[in-house]
């Protein structure tokens, strides 16, 4: 059972990139005709239009859908294969008796996500690009505590190295929640084409604290409107969702440092965790802010979601090892 938790894992991380990338993709981030193309989510123009104009949309439409054309059948290989695990984990947590909930939880998320693939195909919508990534996430989460929460290194030997908690477990509480909810804001920042809303590093053109507008950017239910060239309308929300996310970006990674460099005092097991994380973060913010100034390549963007997955899972490991161990 361990072993297929951590197969699933590993296949997890993968289902979570392909996703973040098919997500950027369809966006526009990383076409040809960049930035040109970003939010372009309408329909052709119309016939009354230039031949030429059409044909030029036409070039830039074909060239955002290239990527898809290995990523979408992958992605689909991928999740088919990580729901057989789920089935699998699933069956086995019920014979052992161990780890139900958190497999079936698991099994639900995936039935969950794969509904919500078949039933809706649009990928601009907030809640379609809001229910992927929470749910990818979420099987992230629980696949890694799974496989963390006996505070167990890979060989499957108990830790016995802290026999207290080191670490406050409220400080630890709050360093997860504030992850989760900047990884949620990175999301609604996709949803609304907000990735270039802001143009200037530290304050975004000229602002540094968002507006009422972002009320508008949490809506998951409204509908993008397009222009007649089918590029997404957007306004003021997008450069306060995007605020936010960088706010959100300074105050997570200010706690994780902190917990970081707790845990590397503390020793033991947890140094060698603490030093993942605080390497984690570091390059997690230096992607975020090399992405900014460098125009928002869609590898860095794909990275950035990447190294966030990593990062979740590095919090998660640190608190599977500050847990005290049970005295026998």
């Amino acid at each position: 059972m361990r072993a297929l938790v951590w197969v699933s894992l590993l296949f997890v991380i993968v289902l979570v990139s392909l996703s973040a990338y098919l997500r950027l993709a369809h966006s526009g981030i990383g076409c040809a005709d960049w930035p040109d193309c970003y939010g372009r989510i309408g329909e052709a123009p119309a016939v009354s239009q230039s031949i030429s104009g059409k044909n030029a949309y036409q070039r830039i439409v074909a060239a955002a859908s290239q990527p898809l054309a290995w990523a979408t059948p992958l992605h689909r290989l991928v999740a088919s294969v990580l729901g057989l695990l789920i089935v699998f984990l699933v069956l086995l947590a019920c014979r052992q008796k161990k780890d139900r909930l958190i497999s079936l939880s698991l099994l639900l998320v995936t039935i969950s996500l794969a509904l919500l693939g078949v039933k809706s195909g649009d990928l601009h919508s907030p809640a379609v690009v809001m229910g992927n990534l929470s749910g990818g996430f979420l099987m992230l989460g629980l696949l890694g505590w799974m496989a963390f929460k006996d505070g167990s290194g890979n060989d499957g030997r108990r830790n016995t190295d802290q026999p207290q908690a080191p670490l406050p477990g409220a400080l630890l509480t709050l360093t997860v929640l504030l992850l989760i909810v900047q990884i949620l804001l990175g999301g609604l920042t996709s949803a609304n084409f907000a990735a270039t809303a802001c143009q200037s590093l530290p304050d975004c053109n000229g602002s540094w604290l968002p507006g009422m507008d972002i009320l508008k950017a949490l809506d998951l239910s409204r509908v993008h409107q397009v222009t007649s060239t089918g590029r997404a309308i957007g306004g003021q929300e997008r450069i306060d969702i995007h605020i936010a996310h960088r706010l959100g970006a300074v105050i997570t990674a200010v706690t994780i440092l902190v917990v970081g460099f707790m845990a590397w005092r503390a020793g033991g097991r947890l140094r060698v965790a603490a030093g993942a994380v605080l390497l984690l973060v570091v390059v997690e913010f230096s992607i975020g802010v090399a992405a900014i100034a460098s125009d928002l390549p869609i590898s860095l963007a794909v990275a950035h979601n990447w190294m966030a997955g990593l990062l979740l899972l590095g919090i998660l490991k640190i608190v599977a090892l500050n847990r005290p161990v049970p005295p026998r």
